[in-house]
């Protein structure tokens, strides 16, 4: 049943690095984008929305992770 547990935990520590990429790089490069000016001002708000929505979502999967529960779930199995 540990072990169980022990898997669900390094499930919710991969699916919170899949959305830290996910949701990073493309925030740092709409970034770096309008500091060269490719992209207009405004998509600075785009990149800050999904740059807050992916720390959200990472530090839910990493309390998960700590606590041992899937990414799927919402309490241990």
């Amino acid at each position: 049943m540990a072990f169980r547990n022990i898997l669900d935990g390094a499930a919710s520590f991969g699916a919170a690095f899949v959305t830290s990429a996910i949701c990073g790089l493309p925030a740092w490069f709409t970034v770096a984008a309008v500091r060269s000016e490719i992209a207009p001002v405004w998509a600075y708000a785009a990149a800050a929305g999904l740059a807050v929505i992916g720390v959200i979502l990472t530090v839910a999967f990493i309390r998960k992770g700590s606590a041992g529960v899937a990414p799927t779930r919402q309490r241990r199995r």
